[in-house]
């Protein structure tokens, strides 16, 4: 392409950019809600996952998919958990052709509410794109989970479509780059957020009889990815008050003896943020009881030793072997 060719489409793109910014109205009135995850990636995202931007993930692997799924399901039940509306599912038709589609008593264990999901399957990934950016820009999800498999429209132009849709209608964007695999620290996007997935085994739960079934959801994450641009003040997501805004008190300053002392903080946001390691891997366990992920990285005990136990439910079927034995 010649320089004046380069020159014009450069131009078009600013143009273009901002009549995006334009439509999705001023910065300065955004409120950060965050979800907060494990303190390893919290302290990296000025604690946690916004509630109006993008956040893209991507499996290590190939064989990876399933885990990074289960990784956004596990943040989708937490935001979900959070306001009363539904969770939007929208996926990539070729996508779930490769995958597989949910299975619902998963979803349920995985702490979501079969009542509050809504599932879209879109011919192709433009559509897709389309169909999330719309869903975002109306602002009725709690959550949006996107899953795309072909990525050859997905530039810097679109995720920023979709991430000024969520700013604009106050809606979490979860965007799975499923084909991405391996690709997770040279993609260029607009995304607050990006993680990377790794398949982890899982803790066991001791059959009443045979072999031990699998616990709960585990992964590996890494953590490529944290810009918070035009990042706003932030707000406890568990303490509102009556006008949307945080009960608590971020901004005051300690004093000497620890405790606050009434003067406000000029630190903002991004000088709470701490370097964060790019290559170290965080073993997560997602705890749906409490919609909470738990740390694993640092426990001394092996997986084959971990044992939990949760309460088990037979089907109305069910019967034990002794008195399925027939009788003499």
């Amino acid at each position: 392409m010649s320089p004046v060719g380069r020159a014009e489409g450069m131009a078009r793109l600013r143009r273009v950019i901002a009549r995006i910014e334009a439509e999705s109205g001023p910065a300065s009135e955004r409120v950060v809600r965050r979800l907060p995850l494990v303190h390893a990636f919290d302290s990296a995202l000025g604690g946690g996952l916004a509630d109006d931007a993008l956040h893209e993930i991507a499996p290590a692997k190939p064989q990876d998919g399933a885990a990074a799924m289960g990784f956004a399901l596990a943040l989708a039940a937490g935001f979900l958990n959070r306001r009363p509306a539904s969770a939007l599912f929208i996926g990539e038709g070729f996508a779930a052709e490769e995958w597989g589609a949910l299975y619902g008593p998963g979803l349920v264990a995985h702490g979501l509410s079969l009542s509050r999901l809504v599932f879209v399957r879109a011919p192709d990934a433009a559509l897709a794109f389309w169909a999330i950016e719309e869903a975002l820009k109306c602002g009725a999800p709690a959550v949006v989970v996107g899953e795309i498999w072909s990525l050859k429209g997905y530039s810097l132009a679109a995720s920023r479509r979709l991430l000024l849709a969520a700013r604009k209608g106050k809606v979490p964007a979860l965007l799975i780059l499923a084909s991405a695999y391996g690709q997770a620290e040279r993609l260029s996007s607009a995304a607050e957020t990006r993680f990377e997935i790794a398949a982890a085994p899982s803790a066991r739960i001791p059959a009443a009889a045979g072999f031990d079934i699998p616990g709960p959801f585990a992964c590996g994450a890494r953590l490529i990815k944290s810009r918070l641009a035009r990042a706003g003040p932030f707000v406890d997501a568990d303490s509102p008050s009556k006008d949307g805004r945080s009960s608590k008190r971020p901004t005051d300053s300690p004093s000497e003896d620890g405790r606050p002392s009434g003067r406000p903080a000029v630190r903002d946001q991004r000088s709470r943020l701490q370097t964060h390691d790019v290559d170290r891997v965080i073993r997560l366990q997602w705890r749906s009881q409490d919609m909470t992920f738990k740390d694993m990285t640092f426990r001394d005990i092996g997986v084959d030793d971990q044992a939990i136990s949760l309460p088990l439910a037979a089907a109305s079927g069910d019967r034990s072997r002794a008195a399925a034995r027939p009788r003499r």
